[in-house]
């Protein structure tokens, strides 16, 4: 690293960007629902949600960057063609179903709020020749992010949550829960927020910048892109615990289950009255479009990297944006009911590849990760067969099954099979092998 100037800089220049790529509106919208929740519990829920909302994105950004130096990713340990499949699909899932849903939240939360209905796809096509242009220069997209978008995002963030702590709405209440269901309602909202993804998608981009600085420095390139997650995973604990305790000071004044939107709209109106709507717009339009804006440049570098350069980054950019566009006008809702089953089926499995990437040891061996791996897709694709009025049959039977499993409650039914599925993968390719290159 040539001065600490430099490395400071960039720090914080790839920090902020991290920070912004897991930032969406859905970030915005869960954590005053669940300071509603919890009222004068807000802590523990917090600390659910900082567990699997924060921990586990930073920690899949993590395993990225340590899985730089193989070609295959943090899925390298199971094989070249599951490993180009498996991260396919997952940059697949982010181009395709988080990008779009960014735009169709942007428009439902900033453009209809102030503007009143207008045409999506109008909205859309504004939307992405926006995320376009930020996103058309690779070496540039990461420094337009963390330089200039992100902290407008942070400031209009900071003018909201420092008024709503100084001179809140009301007093936190007690609700009647206990820390251990708040902690649990802060735990599985954190983990549907799907960050996991995001960690993955966009370290890819976020390293390809920071190598940029010093290219032939794997060890300082190592320091900034640790340091950047340290500074994107503070960054989310700040703004999710200033949302969070927002959301516990109008627990003696809301009911305790309302809609999310509708929460976040009169908690900021409360505190801004006829300034509320424009600054709810403003924070919702900023963290849709930073979140776009790295996703899809992500998404596009790995695709461009895949395919050796025959699929351009600029070209990738540009498709990403069209199919955005189409797929954007069929709205949040229609986008979450045909997509969920597949987030559902892959999401287990992405979180059990980061962690074993994180902690890997030496007793560790190729059948940790295939053992692991597939029994947690196979719990994951008999979740996904569980749509209502369908689960009839072998999938009836298996989902009773999966559902006496520990954890099933919590949504977390793949955690044991995962376990001794990497027992069983370990003992079968022999106790003390270590993996190669570890």
């Amino acid at each position: 690293m040539n001065t600490g100037k430099s490395f400071i800089t960039y720090t914080i220049i790839t920090g902020f960007a991290l920070f912004s790529a897991f930032f969406g509106a859905g970030n915005l919208i869960f954590p005053p629902a669940i300071g509603l929740l919890a009222g004068s519990e807000w802590r523990p829920a917090l600390f659910g949600f900082f567990l699997s909302g924060v921990l586990l994105p930073v920690l899949a950004f993590t395993a990225a960057v340590r899985a730089r130096e193989k070609e295959d990713g943090i899925a390298s340990d199971m094989g070249k063609t599951f490993s180009l499949l498996f991260t396919s699909v997952i940059m697949l899932c982010t181009a395709m179903i988080t990008v779009p849903r960014t735009a169709a939240t942007a428009h439902e939360l900033s453009v209809v709020a102030i503007v009143g209905p207008s045409p999506e796809i109008l909205t859309s096509c504004v939307y992405f020749i926006a995320v376009a242009y930020f996103s058309i220069n690779p070496s540039t997209v990461m420094e337009k992010l963390g330089k200039y978008l992100t902290p407008v995002l942070l400031i209009v963030m900071a003018v909201i949550i420092v008024k709503g702590v100084l001179r809140p709405l009301g007093v936190p209440a007690n609700t009647g829960v206990s820390g251990a269901f708040v902690f649990h309602d802060g735990f599985i909202n954190g983990y549907q927020t799907m960050d996991v993804f995001g960690g993955l998608v966009v370290a890819g981009a976020i390293i390809a910048t920071i190598s940029e600085l010093q290219p032939d420095d794997r060890r300082a390139q190592a320091a900034v892109a640790y340091s950047c997650g340290a500074l994107a995973g503070l960054g989310l604990l700040l703004v999710y615990g200033g949302l969070i305790y927002i959301g516990a000071t109008g627990s003696g004044i809301f009911e305790a289950h309302m809609d999310n939107v509708d929460l976040l709209v009169v908690l900021v109106e409360g505190l801004y009255q006829d300034y509320g709507a424009l600054a709810l717009a403003c924070v919702a339009f900023f963290a849709c479009l930073t979140t776009a804006i790295g996703l899809g440049a992500g998404a596009s570098y790995f695709f461009s990297r895949a395919t050796q350069g025959k699929l351009s980054y600029r070209n990738c950019v540009i498709a990403v944006c069209v199919v955005s566009v189409l797929i954007s006008a069929m709205g949040v809702d229609t986008i979450i009911h045909y997509t969920e089953p597949i987030l559902i089926f892959i999401y287990p499995s992405a979180i059990v590849l980061v962690l074993l990437n994180v902690f890997r040891c030496r007793w560790m061996n190729r059948g940790t990760f295939i053992g692991a791996t597939y029994c947690t897709l196979v719990v994951g694709f008999v979740d996904m067969l569980a749509v209502p009025g369908e689960t009839e049959g072998i999938a009836a039977y298996m989902m009773s099954v999966i559902e006496v499993l520990p954890f099933s409650a919590l949504g977390l039914a793949w955690v044991v099979p995962a376990v001794v599925g990497g027992i069983l993968g370990t003992l079968r390719y022999g106790f003390g092998k270590e993996i190669e290159n570890i």
